[in-house]
């Protein structure tokens, strides 16, 4: 990867579309080179490198936008795609929202190991094969992939905006059931991402925990009746409801289309005081960030939701100029949610009656953000205590009012290396078995 020059790549795309007749043109490119180690039905299986080569080119002429994506990056493939971008930019409607963003001189981001150690990859995930056999007998690993990703990200636009970040960063995933006898539990799976191998792998994320929950899953039984109850957000499910504030209240479509319930909350108070909500890519407590926005903008950490105040959506450039609100600083993503006083236990034992919900399949809210779902590998919580765990279960709720219920926030925190989350105890919840 020594002799790969991207930013002159990206340059030569805005000047193909500039001589094509564009008015504003960027172009983005990414190289990344994996190496890849997996384990399949609890043995080690595999060791392979791939590259992978994208580029993006967006051309603008009199407002209306074309956009092209390749993977070759020879001088006629970027010719030819810089003409296309022309092309469907000028069949295209206007929009005056479209736009570049301005000046800024070339920064350079660099983070990470440039080779793999391959050796102590080898080592970690024999470690963790060896580790969860013993440990956890009854659980078989379906698949782990531990990896090594070698990246360089260049982009540069008309305005004279350029960026390139060189990024080493290794990942982990594990995907695990249980068996005892003919019972067997739900698959659950968990991940993280770190910038060398310090720890052992059953210490990245949840791994090791839901690994544990696995064992005792293998028999579980349905709730019967329903009730109104609390919820135990663990940091896993905790995640995939912070998502959901984006896609439902704080992102480019729900402020764009004027349906986010929120489009005219900033400043105002949207959750429990119990809740912040940063963005954090350039750290320090989020290890695995990123250095500028995929719009052309330099990454700066800022407050989402401050004490349960709205403080910025998410929105990019383009949705910014739609709407008029401002652009988020940060991109919206390395996601920290503060910590609270409480100890983990001492949330479990504030629960008349609810749900340890560590995995919720349900699919996307609703514009109004209504869920409903499944509960996957999770706990019924009865006076105060963690009873047995549930299977047939549904939860439904609404995550604004959700937030808005949350009555405390885990001292605990699990770090993923791209974000840092903690438990999180919010009432009001729909549950009901069979």
């Amino acid at each position: 990867m020594a002799d790969f020059n991207g930013m002159e790549l990206v340059r030569k795309a805005v000047q193909a579309m500039k001589d094509e007749g564009a008015d504003k043109a960027q172009a983005s490119l990414s190289r990344g080179e994996q190496s890849e180690l997996n384990v399949d039905a609890g043995r080690m299986s595999l060791y392979r490198t791939t590259v992978n080569v994208s580029i993006r080119l967006n051309a603008q002429v009199g407002g209306r936008k074309g956009t092209v994506s390749l993977n070759r990056y020879d001088d006629e493939a970027i010719r030819t795609a810089a003409s296309e971008a022309i092309a469907m930019a000028r069949s295209s409607e206007p929009d005056p929202a479209n736009d570049v963003s301005p000046a800024r001189a070339l920064e350079s981001f660099s983070s990470g190991d440039e080779e793999p150690d391959s050796e102590a990859m080898y080592e970690r995930l024999r470690e963790f094969v060896d580790y969860a056999a013993s440990t956890y007998p009854k659980t078989r690993l379906e698949q782990c992939i531990l990896d090594f990703g070698r990246g360089q990200s260049f982009y540069s636009n008309s305005n004279g905006a350029e960026f390139e970040e060189r990024s080493g960063l290794y990942g982990f995933f594990a995907m695990f059931t249980s068996k005892d006898g003919e019972a067997a539990s739900s698959f659950n799976y968990s991940g993280a991402s770190h910038r060398g191998l310090r720890k052992p792998l059953k210490d990245w994320g949840s791994i090791d925990e839901l690994m544990r929950q696995s064992a005792e899953q293998t028999r579980v039984e349905p709730l019967s009746g329903s009730f109104t109850g609390d919820l135990v957000l663990t940091p896993d499910c905790l995640g995939d409801f912070i998502g959901y504030l984006d896609g439902v209240y704080l992102g480019d479509y729900p402020l764009i289309t004027g349906n986010s319930p929120w489009k005219d909350r900033l400043g105002q108070a949207v959750a429990s005081p119990l809740v912040t909500v940063r963005s954090e890519p350039n750290g320090p407590r989020v290890e695995v960030g990123y250095g500028y926005t995929g719009d052309g903008f330099r990454a700066e950490n800022c407050p989402i939701i401050e004490e349960g105040r709205l403080a910025n959506y998410t929105i990019g450039f383009y949705a910014s100029n739609k709407t008029g609100k401002a652009r988020c600083p940060s991109g919206g993503g390395a996601v920290v949610v503060e910590p609270g006083e409480t100890a983990l236990a001492d949330m479990v034992r504030d629960v008349k009656r609810g749900i340890l919900l560590a995995r919720f399949s349900g699919g996307n809210p609703s514009d109004n953000g209504d869920f409903s779902g499944v509960a996957k590998n999770s706990y019924l919580i009865e006076d105060g205590r963690i009873a047995r765990p549930v299977g047939e279960t549904m939860i439904a709720g609404n995550v604004a009012k959700l937030f808005e219920s949350v009555r405390a926030v885990s001292r605990e925190t699990v770090d993923y290396g791209s974000g840092v989350l903690p438990w999180m105890l919010a009432g009001g919840a729909s549950v009901s078995g069979k």
